[in-house]
């Protein structure tokens, strides 16, 4: 009975886990996230440096940024400069959270810098709010308590 009963809910959650959505949500952050990155390093920021960073073809990061400028997350005309809107700034600082919450949390249980990072930009996607606070509370905690930090480490060394 209990098996069943987990089977159930493991199906409803690989239902609402996954799907078309999820995957143009990721894909709109992913670019969200490249826009921000690029003008950082530079005053303009165009399609083609989108379409190198992300390793998609141009044609791809038009249909995006349309789509993305419906939505109100940029401001996009062909041949010009984009920009990201207050709600797309809004959008990626939300987004670095979700991916600083992850990389100190993992950084803290003692995985390397470079790889906390890689691991938080493939998860960060999938994060609700409710689990981003949490992670946050949790890498505060360990960054706080050092003692329990090492106890874990070896703990998860011990396991490997």
């Amino acid at each position: 009975m209990e098996s069943s009963r987990n089977t159930a809910l493991r199906l409803e959650a690989l239902k609402k886990g996954h799907g078309k959505r999820r995957y143009e949500k990721k894909i709109a952050e992913e670019y969200l996230e490249a826009i921000y990155e690029i003008a950082e390093k530079r005053e303009r920021v165009r399609p083609i440096d989108i379409a190198k960073a992300l390793n998609v073809a141009p044609s791809t990061v038009k249909k995006v940024l349309l789509r993305l400028s419906r939505e109100g997350y940029v401001i996009y005309k062909p041949y010009t400069q984009l920009t990201l809107t207050e709600k797309g700034r809004n959008a990626v600082n939300m987004l670095k959270r979700r991916h600083d919450a992850l990389a100190k949390l993992l950084t803290n249980l003692g995985m390397d810098g470079i790889k906390a990072e890689i691991e938080a930009e493939r998860i960060e996607h999938s994060l609700s709010e409710e689990t981003t606070h949490l992670f946050e509370r949790l890498a505060e905690f360990l960054e706080k308590d050092q003692e329990t930090t090492e106890r874990i480490k070896r703990y998860i060394a011990s396991k490997y």
